[in-house]
Protein backbone atom coordinates (compact mmCIF):
# COMPACT_ATOMS: atom_id res chain seq x y z
CA UNK A 1 0.00 0.00 0.00
CA UNK A 2 1.26 2.62 -0.62
CA UNK A 3 1.52 5.92 1.83
CA UNK A 4 2.54 8.48 -0.11
CA UNK A 5 1.48 9.16 -3.64
CA UNK A 6 2.89 12.00 -5.85
CA UNK A 7 2.89 12.64 -9.25
CA UNK A 8 4.33 16.08 -11.74
CA UNK A 9 4.75 17.52 -8.84
CA UNK A 10 5.80 21.15 -9.68
CA UNK A 11 6.66 24.21 -7.38
CA UNK A 12 7.55 27.58 -8.97
CA UNK A 13 7.70 30.87 -6.73
CA UNK A 14 7.04 34.07 -8.13
CA UNK A 15 10.59 35.35 -8.72
CA UNK A 16 10.66 31.84 -11.33
CA UNK A 17 12.71 30.21 -8.61
CA UNK A 18 11.77 26.48 -9.25
CA UNK A 19 12.36 24.63 -6.19
CA UNK A 20 10.76 21.14 -7.28
CA UNK A 21 10.40 20.21 -10.82
CA UNK A 22 7.78 17.68 -11.73
CA UNK A 23 8.74 15.07 -9.04
CA UNK A 24 6.78 11.78 -9.16
CA UNK A 25 7.49 8.87 -6.20
CA UNK A 26 5.82 6.84 -3.81
CA UNK A 27 5.91 5.79 -0.34
CA UNK A 28 5.39 2.21 0.55
CA UNK A 29 3.19 1.48 4.20
CA UNK A 30 6.15 0.62 7.07
CA UNK A 31 9.05 1.80 5.57
CA UNK A 32 11.95 5.27 6.19
CA UNK A 33 12.18 6.79 2.68
CA UNK A 34 14.66 9.34 2.18
CA UNK A 35 15.31 12.36 0.25
CA UNK A 36 18.65 12.90 -0.09
CA UNK A 37 20.20 16.20 -1.67
CA UNK A 38 22.15 19.03 -1.03
CA UNK A 39 20.57 22.09 0.74
CA UNK A 40 18.14 24.06 -2.00
CA UNK A 41 17.64 20.29 -4.06
CA UNK A 42 14.01 21.32 -2.77
CA UNK A 43 13.55 18.45 0.17
CA UNK A 44 11.95 20.72 2.66
CA UNK A 45 9.94 22.63 -0.13
CA UNK A 46 8.52 18.62 -1.06
CA UNK A 47 7.92 18.43 2.72
CA UNK A 48 5.92 21.47 3.13
CA UNK A 49 3.56 20.76 0.11
CA UNK A 50 3.41 16.81 1.22
CA UNK A 51 2.35 18.35 5.22
CA UNK A 52 -0.26 20.76 3.19
CA UNK A 53 1.73 23.90 4.34
CA UNK A 54 3.03 24.69 0.71
CA UNK A 55 0.27 24.31 -2.53
CA UNK A 56 2.30 22.85 -5.50
CA UNK A 57 1.75 25.16 -8.67
CA UNK A 58 0.95 21.82 -10.62
CA UNK A 59 0.85 18.11 -9.91
CA UNK A 60 -0.93 15.69 -7.32
CA UNK A 61 -0.03 14.66 -3.97
CA UNK A 62 -2.42 11.90 -1.64
CA UNK A 63 -1.16 11.41 1.88
CA UNK A 64 -2.78 8.20 3.52
CA UNK A 65 -4.98 8.19 0.67
CA UNK A 66 -6.12 11.85 0.54
CA UNK A 67 -6.01 14.95 -1.52
CA UNK A 68 -3.39 17.14 0.42
CA UNK A 69 -5.40 19.91 -1.27
CA UNK A 70 -9.07 19.10 -0.70
CA UNK A 71 -8.41 17.41 2.78
CA UNK A 72 -5.95 19.15 4.26
CA UNK A 73 -7.07 19.21 7.79
CA UNK A 74 -7.68 14.98 7.27
CA UNK A 75 -4.11 15.01 6.05
CA UNK A 76 -3.28 17.39 9.10
CA UNK A 77 -4.75 15.26 11.48
CA UNK A 78 -2.62 11.78 10.50
CA UNK A 79 0.78 12.49 10.45
CA UNK A 80 3.19 13.88 12.66
CA UNK A 81 5.78 16.70 11.10
CA UNK A 82 9.02 17.69 12.68
CA UNK A 83 10.52 20.28 10.32
CA UNK A 84 14.21 21.77 10.84
CA UNK A 85 13.24 25.08 12.02
CA UNK A 86 10.98 23.95 15.15
CA UNK A 87 8.63 26.37 16.46
CA UNK A 88 9.26 26.61 19.65
CA UNK A 89 7.97 29.47 22.16
CA UNK A 90 10.86 29.98 24.57
CA UNK A 91 8.75 31.27 27.21
CA UNK A 92 7.18 28.14 27.51
CA UNK A 93 8.22 24.62 28.97
CA UNK A 94 8.47 21.70 27.63
CA UNK A 95 5.82 19.92 29.38
CA UNK A 96 3.47 23.31 28.81
CA UNK A 97 3.74 22.51 24.66
CA UNK A 98 2.77 18.75 25.17
CA UNK A 99 -0.40 20.22 27.24
CA UNK A 100 -1.40 22.91 24.18
CA UNK A 101 -0.86 20.39 21.32
CA UNK A 102 -2.77 17.71 23.42
CA UNK A 103 -5.62 19.94 23.98
CA UNK A 104 -5.58 21.19 19.88
CA UNK A 105 -5.31 17.52 19.32
CA UNK A 106 -8.38 17.13 21.21
CA UNK A 107 -7.11 14.27 22.96
CA UNK A 108 -8.91 12.49 26.45
CA UNK A 109 -7.69 14.11 29.39
CA UNK A 110 -6.04 10.94 30.96
CA UNK A 111 -4.98 9.56 27.50
CA UNK A 112 -2.96 13.10 27.06
CA UNK A 113 -1.27 12.55 30.90
CA UNK A 114 -0.24 9.04 30.35
CA UNK A 115 1.19 9.85 26.28
CA UNK A 116 3.20 12.80 27.87
CA UNK A 117 4.66 10.95 30.34
CA UNK A 118 5.85 8.30 27.79
CA UNK A 119 7.20 10.56 25.73
CA UNK A 120 9.32 12.92 28.00
CA UNK A 121 10.72 9.51 29.15
CA UNK A 122 10.94 8.09 26.11
CA UNK A 123 13.15 11.16 24.52
CA UNK A 124 15.12 12.17 27.58
CA UNK A 125 13.15 15.29 28.39
CA UNK A 126 11.53 14.69 32.32
CA UNK A 127 14.17 16.19 34.13
CA UNK A 128 13.91 19.53 31.89
CA UNK A 129 9.88 19.29 31.36
CA UNK A 130 8.85 22.04 33.53
CA UNK A 131 11.71 24.17 32.70
CA UNK A 132 11.33 26.91 29.99
CA UNK A 133 12.56 26.29 26.34
CA UNK A 134 14.83 28.77 25.78
CA UNK A 135 17.27 26.93 28.59
CA UNK A 136 17.54 24.66 26.42
CA UNK A 137 20.05 23.20 23.78
CA UNK A 138 19.26 22.60 20.16
CA UNK A 139 19.56 19.05 20.95
CA UNK A 140 16.75 19.08 23.44
CA UNK A 141 14.66 21.59 21.58
CA UNK A 142 14.50 18.78 18.50
CA UNK A 143 13.94 15.70 21.28
CA UNK A 144 10.96 18.48 22.15
CA UNK A 145 9.64 18.95 18.76
CA UNK A 146 9.48 15.20 17.76
CA UNK A 147 7.73 14.39 21.27
CA UNK A 148 5.17 16.81 19.83
CA UNK A 149 5.20 15.63 16.59
CA UNK A 150 4.52 12.37 17.88
CA UNK A 151 2.01 13.03 21.13
CA UNK A 152 -0.94 11.63 18.79
CA UNK A 153 0.09 8.40 17.57
CA UNK A 154 0.66 9.54 13.79
CA UNK A 155 0.89 6.93 11.06
CA UNK A 156 3.51 8.69 9.24
CA UNK A 157 6.17 10.87 10.15
CA UNK A 158 7.71 13.88 8.39
CA UNK A 159 11.26 14.37 9.86
CA UNK A 160 13.10 17.30 7.89
CA UNK A 161 16.86 16.97 9.04
CA UNK A 162 15.88 16.08 12.14
CA UNK A 163 19.68 15.48 12.83
CA UNK A 164 21.16 19.00 11.83
CA UNK A 165 23.20 20.57 13.99
CA UNK A 166 22.79 18.11 17.22
CA UNK A 167 25.33 16.33 19.72
CA UNK A 168 26.33 13.02 19.39
CA UNK A 169 24.14 11.86 21.73
CA UNK A 170 21.11 13.75 20.52
CA UNK A 171 21.96 12.17 16.81
CA UNK A 172 22.04 8.69 18.35
CA UNK A 173 18.78 9.32 20.28
CA UNK A 174 16.87 10.02 17.05
CA UNK A 175 18.47 7.77 14.77
CA UNK A 176 17.69 4.73 17.36
CA UNK A 177 13.70 6.52 17.80
CA UNK A 178 13.79 6.36 13.47
CA UNK A 179 14.29 2.33 13.81
CA UNK A 180 11.90 1.99 16.72
CA UNK A 181 9.00 3.98 15.05
CA UNK A 182 9.59 1.83 11.87
CA UNK A 183 9.47 -1.04 13.59
CA UNK A 184 5.83 -0.45 15.44
CA UNK A 185 4.74 0.11 12.01
CA UNK A 186 5.09 3.68 11.04
CA UNK A 187 6.37 5.24 7.91
CA UNK A 188 8.95 7.87 8.38
CA UNK A 189 10.00 10.38 5.34
CA UNK A 190 13.30 11.54 6.05
CA UNK A 191 14.99 14.35 4.48
CA UNK A 192 18.75 14.54 4.60
CA UNK A 193 21.97 15.94 3.44
CA UNK A 194 24.07 13.17 5.68
CA UNK A 195 25.20 10.51 3.41
CA UNK A 196 25.60 7.79 6.21
CA UNK A 197 22.42 8.89 7.56
CA UNK A 198 20.68 7.86 4.57
CA UNK A 199 22.51 4.89 4.29
CA UNK A 200 22.41 3.44 7.56
CA UNK A 201 18.48 4.34 8.17
CA UNK A 202 16.60 4.06 5.06
CA UNK A 203 14.96 1.60 2.55
CA UNK A 204 14.57 3.62 -0.07
CA UNK A 205 16.36 6.91 -1.31
CA UNK A 206 15.64 9.38 -3.48
CA UNK A 207 18.43 11.45 -4.82
CA UNK A 208 17.28 15.01 -5.52
CA UNK A 209 19.75 17.69 -8.21
CA UNK A 210 17.93 20.84 -8.31
CA UNK A 211 14.68 19.91 -7.35
CA UNK A 212 14.39 17.02 -9.81
CA UNK A 213 14.30 13.23 -9.07
CA UNK A 214 17.49 12.12 -10.07
CA UNK A 215 16.88 8.64 -8.98
CA UNK A 216 15.26 6.53 -6.57
CA UNK A 217 16.06 2.81 -5.41
CA UNK A 218 17.58 0.73 -2.05
CA UNK A 219 21.03 2.13 -0.84
CA UNK A 220 22.23 -1.23 -1.97
CA UNK A 221 21.53 -1.32 -5.64
CA UNK A 222 22.32 2.26 -5.98
CA UNK A 223 26.05 1.33 -4.42
CA UNK A 224 25.91 -1.68 -6.95
CA UNK A 225 25.09 0.19 -9.79
CA UNK A 226 28.16 1.77 -9.57
CA UNK A 227 29.72 -1.38 -10.59
CA UNK A 228 33.67 -2.27 -8.87
CA UNK A 229 35.29 -0.32 -5.79
CA UNK A 230 36.90 2.65 -5.51
CA UNK A 231 40.48 3.65 -5.23
CA UNK A 232 41.56 6.39 -3.02
CA UNK A 233 44.48 7.99 -1.90
CA UNK A 234 45.85 11.63 -0.76
CA UNK A 235 46.84 14.20 -3.90
CA UNK A 236 47.16 17.36 -4.67
CA UNK A 237 44.78 18.96 -7.53
CA UNK A 238 47.80 18.52 -9.63
CA UNK A 239 47.40 14.25 -9.74
CA UNK A 240 43.93 14.64 -11.34
CA UNK A 241 45.12 15.55 -14.71
CA UNK A 242 47.65 12.59 -15.04
CA UNK A 243 45.39 10.34 -13.19
CA UNK A 244 42.37 11.02 -15.65
CA UNK A 245 44.80 9.98 -18.68
CA UNK A 246 45.62 7.07 -17.08
CA UNK A 247 41.79 5.85 -16.44
CA UNK A 248 40.14 8.16 -17.87
CA UNK A 249 38.23 12.08 -17.47
CA UNK A 250 35.07 10.46 -15.67
CA UNK A 251 36.32 7.73 -13.49
CA UNK A 252 38.50 9.99 -11.47
CA UNK A 253 37.54 12.51 -9.19
CA UNK A 254 39.33 15.21 -6.53
CA UNK A 255 38.08 16.48 -3.32
CA UNK A 256 39.11 18.12 -0.24
CA UNK A 257 42.80 16.72 -0.98
CA UNK A 258 41.80 13.45 -1.73
CA UNK A 259 41.75 11.30 -5.27
CA UNK A 260 39.58 8.78 -5.54
CA UNK A 261 39.23 6.79 -8.73
CA UNK A 262 36.46 4.28 -9.52
CA UNK A 263 38.08 0.55 -10.07
CA UNK A 264 36.86 -1.51 -13.23
CA UNK A 265 34.77 -4.86 -11.92
CA UNK A 266 37.94 -7.28 -11.53
CA UNK A 267 40.36 -7.69 -8.86
CA UNK A 268 43.53 -8.49 -11.52
CA UNK A 269 43.02 -4.70 -12.43
CA UNK A 270 44.58 -2.84 -9.33
CA UNK A 271 48.33 -4.11 -9.70
CA UNK A 272 48.68 -3.16 -13.02
CA UNK A 273 46.88 0.31 -12.92
CA UNK A 274 48.63 1.23 -9.50
CA UNK A 275 52.08 0.93 -11.88
CA UNK A 276 50.80 3.23 -14.31
CA UNK A 277 50.05 5.86 -11.75
CA UNK A 278 52.93 5.63 -10.00
CA UNK A 279 55.41 5.95 -13.36
CA UNK A 280 53.16 8.79 -14.25
CA UNK A 281 54.63 10.00 -11.24
CA UNK A 282 51.78 10.04 -8.58
CA UNK A 283 52.83 9.42 -5.29
CA UNK A 284 51.03 6.08 -3.57
CA UNK A 285 50.90 6.57 -0.34
CA UNK A 286 47.95 5.77 2.01
CA UNK A 287 46.13 4.36 -0.72
CA UNK A 288 42.92 2.60 0.45
CA UNK A 289 40.32 0.11 -1.45
CA UNK A 290 36.97 0.79 -0.61
CA UNK A 291 33.38 -0.39 -1.79
CA UNK A 292 31.19 2.55 -3.18
CA UNK A 293 29.46 4.41 -1.27
CA UNK A 294 26.24 6.88 -1.19
CA UNK A 295 28.96 9.48 -2.01
CA UNK A 296 29.87 8.08 -5.12
CA UNK A 297 26.06 7.88 -6.09
CA UNK A 298 25.25 11.38 -5.74
CA UNK A 299 28.68 12.59 -6.81
CA UNK A 300 28.22 10.17 -10.51
CA UNK A 301 24.53 11.21 -10.52
CA UNK A 302 24.98 15.44 -9.73
CA UNK A 303 28.72 15.71 -10.23
CA UNK A 304 28.60 17.36 -6.84
CA UNK A 305 29.69 15.89 -2.86
CA UNK A 306 27.61 16.29 -0.15
CA UNK A 307 28.59 17.12 3.41
CA UNK A 308 30.04 13.84 5.21
CA UNK A 309 29.43 13.09 8.88
CA UNK A 310 29.82 10.14 10.77
CA UNK A 311 27.56 9.18 13.26
CA UNK A 312 27.61 5.87 14.86
CA UNK A 313 24.55 4.02 15.90
CA UNK A 314 23.28 3.39 19.52
CA UNK A 315 20.37 3.86 21.58
CA UNK A 316 19.21 6.19 24.27
CA UNK A 317 17.05 5.07 26.78
CA UNK A 318 15.62 2.21 23.71
CA UNK A 319 13.17 0.30 26.33
CA UNK A 320 11.27 3.46 26.84
CA UNK A 321 11.66 4.35 23.16
CA UNK A 322 10.49 0.82 22.25
CA UNK A 323 7.22 1.44 24.66
CA UNK A 324 6.92 5.12 23.69
CA UNK A 325 6.46 4.33 19.78
CA UNK A 326 4.76 0.52 20.12
CA UNK A 327 1.77 1.94 22.29
CA UNK A 328 1.64 5.49 20.66
CA UNK A 329 0.06 5.19 17.29
CA UNK A 330 -3.32 5.47 17.59
CA UNK A 331 -3.75 6.88 20.42
CA UNK A 332 -5.65 10.11 20.31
Amino acid sequence: MSIIEAQGLHKAFDDGTVAVDRVDFEVAEGEVFGFLGRNGAGKTTTVRILTTLTRATSGQARVLGLDVVKHRSEVRDRIGLSLQQAALDPLMTGREHLQLIASLRRMRPARRTERMEELLTGFGLTEVADRLVATYTVGMRRRLDATLALLHGPQLLFLDEPTTGLDPQSRRALWSFVRTYRQSGGTVFLTTQYLDEADELCDRIAILDKGAVAVIDTPQDLKKGIGGKVLTLPATPEAREPAASVVGETACRFTDGVLQIDLPAGDDVLPSLLKRLHDSGIPLTGVTVTDPTIEEVFIRLTGEGLERRTQSDGSVAAAALARTVGTGRGGV
